[in-house]
């Protein structure tokens, strides 16, 4: 007995050294990697949006690429270079409070040479203090609620626990534990019958670090996933390789890992996966030829798919140069800045006088940095931020936070065409202040109706939706399902009648699925059976909605 109890421990982790940080992180990047679409699929609203495991996962690999541009020496500059990542890469609700976890936990941590389960534990309970005193309202049943029961129980045993394998393990198991009761915490999460995402995607994220520190290995994601993700990235920034090379070949005896490394001096973006006799190879290059005679050297080749990245770039491009216009003149002495999707939009916002506008919305949240960036750039000190999706809400107040050179006031537009209403009630002749307040009026006597698809099956607001449904919001409230965009608005219009009948004007934006002859005929049956309503019909070119409309 007791040469078993000192084997054990003397096998005990019982400190985390900065290399353990390290691969804990990394774990739990790994895990949330493999385990994101799973998070993706809890959000209550079934619509495409900027879904909260592949925020939260953009979050951390952020500040995992911000650790690798140097060596840190001791744990406090891993902290930092953690922090710095995660803040200027935090995204959506859910990436900027995980930014802020990350933040209470190395801050509370400080700067020891090591870290034990005591020590731990505080760093828990400072990452959940601020976590919570970020958002505006804390809600219980959320991520928030998970961290704080996983903090709670890591110092209730942290004093006669000294082992962190069991401690992560007695910790992961209480935040599973509160992580199966928020489905009943929040209404919208019992009807949807759905546990919290951002709580279980925090769960991944410690499981994940408790896998590695245990010297297990976290599967990675197939093959598709991970190139889908690297062929993204390409597009959207410098194209430093224009041709995309998938190659599937019968290798035989022949090393991946060799390929791997001889593969090192054509290009980028290289995954080589194997699979019995099968090797199915990927790689970003300028030079495809000389892939193909390398690999028809070592192996037969089976199928060869090349893909010209720069034509797709290059018409993204042509669009947005013919879209593009300067902002209007504006009187005003102040910056407008929105986030905008749809080119229809970004027209009219021009025209509205906006200086700058930050691509992004649905599925494409903007990073704290983005939103920085263009804070900074803007040409006046005052500046007025519409972000325009609840979702973007929140790093958008921590982008003014870090503006240490400009006047920043958020106007916490929910819906694209809230910013319209608001920006015309600007007035050159008002103070800064005063403008605010009548662009904030301007948004509360203004309702809007949402005409979108659900992507998953679901149970929101007495509705059972199907994968496929077109849906309608009232305001943020899911009011409607249907065949047809057109027809919805409609219905959803006469059962809003009384509330319509009220105001004076519809301002109806059709989106990129949507053809300007069905567009007309929608505003027919409106103009039919609203006749004293003044109604203007729009191009917005959003993608993901039919039709957005605001009611004034």
């Amino acid at each position: 007995m007791l040469l078993s109890r000192g084997l054990r421990e003397k096998n005990m982790l019982n400190k985390l050294m900065l290399a353990d940080f390290k691969k804990l992180l990394a774990g739990a990047l790994s895990n949330l990697e493999k385990n994101k679409e799973i998070v993706n699929k809890l959000n209550v609203f079934p619509i495409p949006d900027g879904d909260t495991g592949t925020n939260m996962y953009l979050t951390l690999k952020t500040a995992m690429e911000e650790v690798g541009k140097k060596d840190q020496s001791n744990l406090k500059e891993f902290g930092k270079a953690v922090c710095t990542g995660a803040l200027v890469g935090g995204r959506g609700n859910s990436g900027v409070i995980l930014s802020q976890m990350l933040k209470g936990f190395f801050e509370s941590i400080d700067d020891p040479p090591f870290v034990d389960t005591v020590k731990f534990a505080s760093g828990l309970m400072g990452a959940s203090k601020v976590a919570y005193q970020a958002v505006i309202k804390p809600v219980e049943g959320t991520m928030l609620t998970v961290l704080k029961a996983a903090a709670t129980k890591a110092v209730l045993i942290a004093q006669n626990e000294q082992d962190f394998i069991k401690f992560l393990e007695d910790i992961i198991y209480e935040a599973n534990k509160i992580l199966s009761k928020t489905v009943d915490m929040l209404p919208e999460l019992k009807e949807a019958g759905v546990i919290d995402a951002g709580g279980q995607g925090l769960v991944f994220l410690l499981e994940g670090g408790l896998t590695v520190l245990k010297g297990e290995e976290i599967a990675v994601p197939v093959f598709e996933e991970v190139t889908e993700e690297m062929d993204k990235a390409a597009i959207s920034g410098d194209l430093k390789f224009k041709y995309d090379t998938v190659v599937l070949l019968n290798t035989g005896n022949v090393d991946p890992e060799k390929i791997k490394n001889d593969l090192q001096g054509f290009g980028d973006s290289i995954v080589v996966a194997a699979s019995s006799d099968l090797t199915k190879v990927h790689i970003h290059s300028n030079e495809p030829y000389r892939i193909l005679e390398y690999l028809v050297s070592v192996a037969t080749i089976k199928e060869a798919r090349i893909e010209n990245m720069q034509l797709e770039v290059n018409e993204f491009l042509k669009e947005e140069k013919q879209e593009d216009v300067l902002p209007s003149e504006t009187k005003l002495p102040f910056s407008i800045i929105c986030v905008a999707q749809g080119n229809g939009f970004k027209k009219l916002f021009r025209n509205l006088g906006v200086e700058t506008i930050i691509e992004g919305g649905q599925t494409m949240n903007p990073c704290i940095n983005d939103i920085l960036e263009a804070i900074n750039s803007t040409k006046k000190e005052n500046v007025v931020l519409f972000p325009n999706n609840s979702n973007i809400v929140l790093a958008a107040g921590e982008a003014k936070k870090l503006s240490q050179t400009k006047h920043v006031e958020i106007i916490p537009t929910n819906n694209i065409v809230e910013a319209i209403p608001a920006i015309l009630a600007f007035n050159s002749e008002a103070t800064f202040e005063e403008n605010i307040e009548n662009g904030k009026k301007a948004i509360e006597k203004i309702h809007t109706v949402s005409i979108t698809y659900s992507i998953r099956d679901t149970k929101v607001n007495g509705f059972s939706i199907k994968n496929g449904d077109i849906i309608a919001f009232f305001d943020h409230e899911i009011v409607g399902k249907g065949k047809n965009p057109g027809k919805l608005l409609m219905d959803i219009l006469n059962k809003k009648r009384e509330v319509v009948e009220n105001k004076e004007f519809l301002g109806v934006y059709y989106g990129k699925d949507v053809t300007k002859e069905d567009a007309e005929k929608t505003l027919a049956m409106i103009q039919e059976k609203f006749p004293n309503l003044e109604i203007d019909l729009i191009n917005g070119e959003q993608p993901f909605y039919y039709y957005l409309v605001s009611i004034e």
